[in-house]
């Protein structure tokens, strides 16, 4: 599909569409911890002296008997308020909402048959319910939604916009919508919801197989190339034991499946695949069509 912020290619009679929400500017500060400047300098671009460029990404994947949403962006939420900061992004501009995208897709909200969410953080959740006659109700009415339970239980993080996200889960529970998974669980036929924390607490993973291909969506598993040569480097308020761990399980398999990648905050297309660099990986940035 032409189209200056979806980027879609078909896997057989699996269509995967990468839709950009978003770009901005991520401080530096945030964006990493514990990490000695002349070394992230060396290897993270920066836009200017103290900020790396940032895309919000969200998957829709198209498949016979489904259509499927991984994270719903930010809604009717405004990231670029600073009354009501949802992100410590800044110079957010936004592209193409959910909404938008989907329509551009041919599809409907009311088709969306499951929602997962990788994580509740604000830029993954906040779509996940909408204003409607002054009452919030999922934006999805026709879907399940997949949440880790750990994920649920811990959210929202101290550093999160509380009041925004506890009124995804009051909304989402009175229209008891969400199903709630201990652990891995096969969603339907081809789409497997994989505990990956680290990122939060019950941060999840989604494998598509699409044939004889593997395309992960990984969420917040990994915030920019760096990261996998660095399994260590991270944004502030990750738990980095949790996070590494998540990492080291899932990176052999990436490798060993061959499988396409999409990060949540790579620049847009954010696709691309892991290489084995001496004794770690290295990220590959390309398409099926361009790599």
């Amino acid at each position: 599909m032409a189209h200056e912020f979806i980027w879609t290619h078909d896997f057989g009679s699996v269509r995967i569409a990468v839709i950009n929400e978003a770009t901005g500017a991520w401080p530096m500060e945030r964006a990493i911890e514990g990490v000695p400047e002349d070394l992230w300098r060396a290897e993270i671009p920066v836009i200017d002296a103290n900020f790396m460029a940032i895309d919000f990404n969200l998957m829709y994947v198209s498949l016979p008997g489904a259509k499927v949403l991984i994270d719903t962006g930010f809604g009717e939420y405004d990231p670029r308020d600073t009354r009501n900061p949802l992100v410590s992004v800044r110079n957010m501009h936004l592209t193409a909402s959910a909404d938008a995208a989907l329509a551009a897709l041919g599809t409907r909200p009311e088709e969306i048959t499951h929602v997962l969410i990788t994580h509740m953080h604000g830029d993954h959740i906040l779509g996940a319910t909408r204003t409607v006659e002054g009452k919030r109700v999922p934006t999805y009415p026709s879907a399940r939604y997949y949440v880790m339970e750990a994920e649920w239980a811990e959210a929202p993080a101290f550093h999160q916009n509380a009041d925004a996200i506890n009124a995804q889960k009051t909304a989402l529970l009175a229209a008891d919508i969400v199903t709630l998974t201990p652990g891995d669980r096969e969603i339907i036929p081809g789409i497997d919801f994989q505990f990956a924390p680290g990122e939060s607490a019950g941060h999840a993973i989604v494998r598509i197989q699409a044939g004889k291909e593997v395309i992960y969506n990984l969420g917040d598993l990994f915030h920019y190339p760096a990261e996998f040569r660095h399994l260590d480097w991270r944004p502030r308020y990750r738990d980095v034991a949790s996070l590494v761990a998540s990492r080291q399980k899932y990176l052999p398999r990436f490798l060993a499946e061959d499988a396409w990648l999409v990060p949540a905050h790579h620049r847009f297309p954010a696709v691309g695949k892991v290489a084995a660099e001496g004794n770690g990986y290295r990220w590959i940035a390309g398409t099926p069509v361009g790599l």
